[in-house]
């Protein structure tokens, strides 16, 4: 949405706060019908989200803040699809008013000569402020700005959604989550609607996403968020069911994954859980087993469930292999 001459990428809603803007990855008609999790929490997560813009000064200050989390909130910095250099590449979001000051690269036209030697999506004249996948607020932007064209960003964009694991936790940094990363590989833009702990499969969420035209492909990451006690197999199959009897009405390319591997003692429910996706996935969408994605112990962090940056890395180069088949 566009918001103060800013492509606020990903975000449906600026909801004013006495802390400034928070934003909404998620329309309130469509949030107010989903779970708790993603009512309360997770919609409001900068997982995705981007403030896109071009300078037509020489900078201009963007004054952010963070809620209160347990990891350090970091933006990133890219020139298009280029990331920032080493005095322009991060900034640090506090909980107080944090002022980042985003410049010109002097080497702009080296910038232009790569991008277009390269056919990179992105004009190196749009500037990105990636998010990370905490709650932040936009205060506001000092400096002369304008609003990017639609040539100077990608022709395609990929919509990814699932747990936390799509929503990016544990990746480190925002730009290291599988649905930036595979963008970034595949010369396209990505909507993160990963909503972490809360992914529970439901109807208007589903309808949500084929309304939205603005994908060209999808995937969806099915399972880890229902293998809790209040859930049983016989909901979750009914779930799966009703979730992809929506998406299947879609003639878009979806690809989609179930449990990828963990290494929590307790199974059973993973192994039925698989079984019950792929029945239902097989046949209309590009379906692979999560265990193929992802089944080494070492890949996974120290909770036992989330994929390190290594296993991360490990999801974007496998399904990476099966997208570009039905893609190219």
């Amino acid at each position: 949405m566009l918001f103060q001459k800013i492509d606020f990428h990903n975000v449906e809603e600026m909801v004013k706060t006495e802390k400034g803007y928070c934003m909404s990855r998620f329309p309130q008609h469509v949030r107010e019908k989903l779970n708790p999790g993603v009512r309360e929490l997770s919609a409001f997560y900068c997982t995705g989200v981007e403030l896109r813009f071009k300078l037509r000064s020489e900078k201009a200050v963007i004054t952010l803040r963070s809620a209160v989390c347990a990891e350090a909130q970091v933006a990133y910095i890219y020139y298009g699809s280029i990331q920032g250099g080493w005095e322009n590449s991060s900034r640090v979001i506090l909980t107080e008013d944090t002022p980042i000051t985003v410049t010109r690269p002097e080497n702009m036209e080296q910038l232009k000569e790569i991008t277009a030697r390269h056919n990179l999506p992105f004009s190196p004249e749009v500037i990105r402020i990636v998010l990370p996948y905490n709650k932040c607020y936009f205060v506001g932007i000092e400096g002369d700005i304008e609003t990017p064209s639609d040539s100077e960003m990608p022709q395609k964009t990929y919509l990814a959604y699932g747990s936390s694991i799509t929503h990016g936790s544990l990746a480190l940094a925002a730009p290291y989550s599988y649905p930036f990363q595979i963008a970034q590989r595949l010369g396209c833009d990505y909507l993160n609607k990963g909503v972490a702990g809360s992914a529970q499969l439901e109807k208007p969420m589903a309808e949500y996403l084929v309304s939205r035209k603005d994908w060209t492909f999808a995937s969806l990451e099915l399972g880890i968020n229902m293998i809790k006690d209040e859930f049983t197999t016989e909901l979750f199959e009914a779930r799966v069911k009703e979730f992809l009897d929506v998406m299947k009405n879609d003639d878009r390319k979806i690809f989609v994954t179930s449990v990828f591997g963990y290494n929590e003692v307790a199974q059973e429910k993973a192994v039925q859980y698989r079984k019950v996706v792929k029945k239902y996935a097989s046949e209309r969408f590009v379906y692979t087993d999560g265990l193929e994605l992802l089944n080494y112990p070492p890949y996974i962090s120290q909770d036992l469930v989330h994929p390190s940056t290594e296993g991360i890395a490990e999801i974007v180069s496998k399904w990476l292999f099966v997208m570009n088949e039905y893609l190219s």
